[in-house]
């Protein structure tokens, strides 16, 4: 008869995304903001609630600006610079300046 063992080895596996991030399409190339922001989340492997924690905002309203249904205000746009570290206000993809007003 072979010997049991009680004990488990439990180690956290680095170089496998979790499984969460695997099954959403990411664009290789963001050419909108909520593109960028979702890149970054996802390749930092972070969820919507943790991001919006370091962003100082609502899981929702990341996850509309992740969409593209609402547009950040410029008052955001310091913290988006330091969260994603490059400026995605200068790229000339995302076209002019964009506002929620009508």
């Amino acid at each position: 008869m072979l010997p049991f063992c009680d004990r488990v080895v439990s180690v956290a596996r680095k170089d496998v995304a979790p499984v969460w991030t695997r099954s959403f399409p990411i664009a290789k190339e963001p050419t909108t903001l909520g593109q960028h922001l979702k890149k970054k989340r996802f390749l930092a492997g972070v969820r919507q609630s943790e991001a919006a924690v370091k962003l100082g905002i609502s899981a929702r309203t990341l996850s509309l600006w992740e969409c593209d249904r609402i547009y950040p205000s410029w008052a955001f746009q310091p913290g988006l610079i330091a969260y994603l570290g490059y400026d995605p206000f200068t790229d000339p993809t995302l076209g002019s300046p964009k506002r929620n007003e009508p």
